[in-house]
């Protein structure tokens, strides 16, 4: 294994977790394994970046695999909202439909990609993040936030997912959220205190990275 290509919705989320994630990145980097963030799309319809991502990205990947030996590739969609690109309404289902999806472009001689090839998701968008930061994103608004959510983060309500709160907040404190704002807010951010909070859909995809072996 030599390269880790990690496929997001958009930049935001690539910008965030680059920053988020750089001890790690730059430990499996001395490692001898690079690891790639890249967005499908720069803005606009969210919605249609996770049907891209979802849809059109396990084609990608097969190639990308096939062409590199020593590859591996994660798609990272948000969760919310749900049944967008594939049939889902929860991790497991989008999961299964991804693989799926890839499964079905694989040779008999092929079989072995399915073991570079792997689907984790946002509980329910990268915004979960945000609401685990809690005093670097109070900090950043500049305002005093009280607690409007459940305490468990990756547990809020379908219908008010984490980018809403988020979004709510900013108008609060009549400030833009923009595509590098998440990187921001996440820049002086520990890694393990996030994945502490995050045990249900972040915490596995740092351990996924964790243990990828040169």
């Amino acid at each position: 294994m030599n390269q880790l290509i990690v496929y997001v919705e958009g930049e935001s989320d690539k910008l965030a977790l680059t920053t988020l994630l750089k001890p790690l990145i730059d430990k499996k980097n001395l490692e001898g394994i690079a690891i790639e963030f890249a967005s499908v799309g720069q803005s606009g319809n969210m919605s249609n970046n996770k049907r891209a991502l979802l849809v059109k990205y396990p084609k990608k990947a097969y190639w990308i695999l096939k062409n590199n030996r020593e590859s591996a590739v994660v798609l990272l969609p948000d969760l919310y909202p749900y049944n967008v690109g594939v049939p889902h309404a929860n991790y497991s289902q989008l999961r299964g439909s991804v693989l799926n999806s890839f499964g079905s472009l694989l040779s008999v001689h092929e079989e072995d990609f399915k073991s570079r090839f792997e689907v984790f998701c946002f509980k329910h968008d990268l915004e979960v993040l945000l609401l685990a930061a809690f005093e670097q994103l109070q900090e950043h608004l500049g305002i005093s936030i009280h607690k409007t959510w459940k305490r468990q983060v990756e547990e809020q309500d379908d219908n008010n997912p984490p980018k809403k709160i988020i979004q709510s907040l900013f108008r609060r404190a009549k400030k833009r959220y923009g595509v590098t704002t998440a990187a921001e807010i996440l820049r002086n951010e520990s890694l393990e205190n996030i994945r502490s909070k995050c045990p249900q859909s972040f915490a596995p995809f740092v351990e996924y990275i964790e243990k990828l072996k040169p």
